[in-house]
């Protein structure tokens, strides 16, 4: 056996440490910078127009196909129109969504309930029941608002609450309904 095998781990690992020596690492990682070597000079400005050739125009052949330059547009009527109906749809979306969870409300608080203190076995389920309940008339007041046209930019105020009494009349209908 040859003297490397004799011995403990430890003087192995001593031994091996011993040949790679600190200033070999150094030595390997040392920069490569010589802070009095001078720095090249960067070609001025002078040197790089001259360098550049001038740019010159291009026949009339070439431009046929260049790409279409839009103009500037104007701020006429026409452009705000189809921005002005989307803040309308927009607001028309917000104001249904917001009547639809006011008609539901009730079943909202409920759902909510249910989530907060609601027994462990709801609470594992979900609170299924209380969820198809809310669901079932949100959905349905949602798609009885855009139906009839809820809030849209030609209905008077007036409208809008014939609109509403009948939502709530409908919720009426849907709760007599699951009771029977």
């Amino acid at each position: 056996m040859s003297d490397k095998n004799k011995g403990s781990a430890r003087e192995y690992i001593e031994s091996c440490i011993n040949e790679q020596t600190e200033n070999d690492y150094l030595l390997k990682e040392q920069p490569r910078y010589d802070p009095t070597k001078p720095m090249p000079e960067a070609p001025s400005m002078k040197e790089k127009e001259q360098e550049q050739p001038k740019e010159q125009p291009t026949p009339a052949q070439f431009n046929r196909h260049a790409a279409t330059v839009n103009p500037i547009r104007t701020g006429s009527s026409e452009d705000q129109l189809p921005s002005t109906a989307l803040l309308t749809s927009r607001e028309q979306r917000n104001e249904i969504h917001d009547a639809a969870l006011t008609v539901c409300a009730d079943l909202h608080e409920n759902l909510m309930t249910c989530f907060q203190h609601g027994s462990w076995w709801d609470k594992a389920k979900m609170c299924e029941e209380q969820k198809q309940k809310f669901w079932k008339c949100y959905n349905a007041q949602k798609q009885f608002f855009k139906d009839v046209g809820y809030k849209a930019p030609m209905n008077t105020e007036k409208e809008d609450a014939k609109i509403l009494v009948g939502a709530y009349k409908l919720r009426e209908k849907l709760d007599e309904k699951t009771r029977t």
